[in-house]
């Protein structure tokens, strides 16, 4: 039975993800995400100050190609498996929309599963990770990755963190009804997923409206909307620009960041936090 609280406890305020891509084609990171490579990165990312691994073999990338679960499962476990036995101490999450994925990590050895279909691709996600004592992260997303970003998942008549606010109480909802407990869930507002530029920059501005901080994860890392502001047209090469908006979700309370750049993070919230600026 994992806890999410006790984990958030023991850890820094925000707890920090790392991203580790087992796709190959990642957004970001192309063909250095390749499964082949995974560990190694993986421990990278631990050894630079990850408090958690959240490990994805289906790239969600907007018009990204779907994979089977089969296939999914065949590039996450063995990794999952190979940090659980030089690192058993480390808390896994797997990012899958597949409910079959999401049973083959829980047998594996995960701790946490972040559905970023928010249940719609698979609600039986939530039946798993409630009979595991899994912890359960819900991401808001419209349609699939290759249809999200079509104008009629994009519309927000009254607003969008109305709606996320909305689209993720009834996921909540839905996740508790299924046997989850409340403090075992964490809410992704999804920059990036069926939301424009300036819908990631509204909704970036109105975060607290969606739901309390402390019981969201946020991943902005190199987005494209972060790059829209400044020019910078290469995901990789957007680091200044997710630092800073990393810090000032840090300093507003959110309970963890999903980030590429552990290393950059880690060393700013040790920063912050000698400041005083944040809870150690």
């Amino acid at each position: 039975m994992f806890s999410l609280t006790d984990f958030l406890r023991r850890t820094r305020q925000p707890a920090i993800m790392g991203i580790v891509n087992c796709t190959g084609d990642s957004f970001s990171e192309g063909a250095a995400s390749a499964p082949g490579s995974a560990v190694e990165r993986a421990l990278m990312l631990i050894d630079h100050g990850a408090d958690l691994l959240d490990l994805g073999g289906e790239s969600t990338r907007p018009g990204s190609a779907p994979v089977t679960p089969a296939e999914e499962i065949d590039r996450i476990i063995p990794v999952l498996a190979e940090i659980k036995r030089l690192h058993p101490e480390t808390v896994c999450s797997i990012d899958t929309r597949n409910a079959a994925t999401a049973r083959a990590a829980l047998e594996a050895g995960a701790e946490i599963i972040n559905d970023v279909s928010m249940l719609n691709n698979a609600p039986e996600t939530a039946d798993l990770t409630a009979k595991y004592g899994a912890g359960l992260i819900l991401s808001h997303s419209r349609g699939t990755p290759q249809t999200m970003m079509a104008p009629e998942y994009c519309q927000y008549p009254d607003g969008v963190a109305a709606a996320v606010k909305q689209e993720l109480s009834a996921a909540f909802a839905q996740a508790v009804a299924a046997g989850n407990k409340a403090e075992n869930i964490l809410l992704d507002p999804g920059f990036g997923f069926s939301k424009n530029t300036q819908q990631c920059w509204e909704l970036l501005h109105d975060l607290a409206a969606v739901a309390p901080l402390s019981q969201m994860l946020i991943g902005v890392s190199r987005k494209t909307f972060l790059g829209s502001l400044t020019g910078e047209k290469i995901p990789a090469q957007r680091g200044s620009e997710t630092l800073t908006a990393e810090i000032i979700l840090a300093l507003q309370g959110v309970a963890m960041i999903r980030t590429h750049a552990v290393k950059d993070l880690y060393k700013a919230l040790m920063v912050l936090t000698q400041n005083g600026d944040l809870k150690s």
